[in-house]
């Protein structure tokens, strides 16, 4: 059985959308937050 893929750019808690903020553009470090439930999240590539 398959399952729907996950939008990445929405809240895996409560559905809201994610906002994003670029903290570091030398290292693309970047922070995905939640204005709802206030999940954040960081991504950097390796």
């Amino acid at each position: 059985m398959s399952r729907p893929a996950v939008d990445p750019r929405t809240c895996p808690t409560c559905g809201d959308p994610l906002r994003f903020e670029i903290l570091d553009d030398e290292r693309f470090l970047v922070v995905w937050s939640c204005l709802n439930c206030g999940l954040v999240r960081t991504t950097e590539p390796t």
